[in-house]
């Protein structure tokens, strides 16, 4: 059977692309590194916002927002794509990095882009690999609950009303997950 992706202008994807065989493939400073380094080229090449992202040790999740005339597919396929080249090239290796078509699903309306960000953001706690959500150094977590710079995030304007400073803002993420800051 085949699987048709809905294309829908200015709609939010959460996006989630699993290493093939489930295998922990990201492991060292440089893949996250050279992973940012590939959305960052990417956002300059397609017209998308990123919203959100966490990348973890077998499986990224993003929260992208195409434009007007975005394909999601097409901006996963470059994404997806010159990562596993740069991977494979890099370890010598040879085969699937990605266990295949990545996972998509449109984000509808405010209250789900939150829980998705939440999600996103929680994802690394959930997994053990820290104790609080902005301890994940590879996701946008920091930028929401810390104030910390990212060149990489287009904060929503979902976020953006959730208070009239950054620091506001900051407190009713926080409230989000029931943390303090």
């Amino acid at each position: 059977m085949k699987y048709y992706r809905i294309k829908c202008p200015n709609a939010a994807y959460h996006i989630t692309s699993r290493c093939n065989n489930k295998e922990f493939l990201f492991n060292r400073d440089c893949d996250f590194v050279r992973y940012l380094k590939t959305l960052s080229r990417c956002k300059e090449k397609y017209d998308f916002s990123l919203h959100d992202y966490t990348i973890m040790h077998n499986h990224v999740h993003l929260l992208i927002r195409v434009a007007d005339s975005g394909d999601v597919s097409r901006i996963m396929q470059s994404i997806n794509r010159q990562y596993a080249r740069w991977y494979n090239t890099h370890y010598e290796r040879k085969g699937h990095f990605w266990e295949g078509r990545f996972d998509s699903v449109i984000v509808t309306d405010d209250s789900q882009l939150l829980a998705v960000m939440r999600y996103i953001d929680y994802n690394a706690v959930r997994a053990g690999r820290c104790q609080h959500p902005a301890d994940w150094k590879y996701s946008g977590t920091r930028f929401y609950l810390n104030g910390e710079k990212n060149s990489l995030i287009d904060a929503p304007e979902t976020y953006i009303a959730l208070g009239p400073t950054d620091e506001s803002r900051q407190k009713a993420y926080a409230s989000i997950f029931a943390l303090s800051l």
